[in-house]
């Protein structure tokens, strides 16, 4: 059900030409909201893909941690270009606290382009969701950081080295707990950015 008292927000990107009652579409997704254990659910996969079927653009959203989304972006037929996330929190210790949602008007996986922007702006997670001919939901395909490593290098076509792609699976088939993985992610990288205690048994002397 949709959240009452919700605004509706902007549109970013490319939503030149859309018809009125499409751009009305869009924005009413700021009133979704999705379970925190999920990465995304059926409903919403379903509304973002009908939506990019009829427009022939990527769509995507950015969700929070709790599952309000908190952007919407239209892309072209190839790419979506995020937003400016200014405000969201910036640590060593942890992940932005958004992660990206977006179609591909295909069956391609994650894009060299996806994974960069998953690095770069230390999303929680980036998923693409397949546009079948009919509209609906195909395989979600999904990539998160891994708490090791913090560069912008990485295969792009397998598990890299400061990313994992999960395994591509139907929005009903997402058996994920979102939240836990998060948060067991995060207690791995800021378990390993402390600092190593030096145990210095030295005799010491003053001089």
């Amino acid at each position: 059900m949709p959240e009452e008292g919700k605004e509706i927000g902007t549109v970013y990107g490319n939503a030149l030409g859309l018809k009125h009652s499409q751009l009305r579409r869009l924005e009413k997704l700021y009133q979704r909201r999705v379970s925190r254990d999920l990465i995304i659910s059926p409903e919403l996969s379903r509304q973002i893909t009908e939506l990019s079927n009829e427009i022939h653009r990527q769509v995507g959203v950015l969700l929070d941690r709790k599952g309000h989304v908190v952007h919407v972006v239209v892309g072209d037929a190839h790419e979506i270009v995020l937003p400016d996330l200014k405000g969201v929190r910036q640590s060593g210790s942890r992940f932005c606290g958004l992660r990206c949602i977006h179609t591909h008007l295909g069956s391609d996986p994650l894009s060299r382009d996806d994974l960069t922007d998953l690095a770069l702006l230390r999303l929680d997670l980036m998923a693409s969701i397949e546009v079948l001919p009919s509209g609906l939901p195909g395989k979600v395909h999904a990539a998160h950081l891994m708490p090791h490593d913090h560069g912008v290098t990485g295969s792009g076509n397998g598990s890299g080295p400061n990313w994992n792609l999960m395994s591509a699976r139907s929005p009903h088939e997402l058996d994920v707990n979102f939240d836990l993985l998060i948060a067991s992610l995060e207690e791995e990288l800021a378990r390993r950015r402390k600092p190593a205690h030096r145990d210095d048994r030295r005799e010491r002397a003053i001089l």
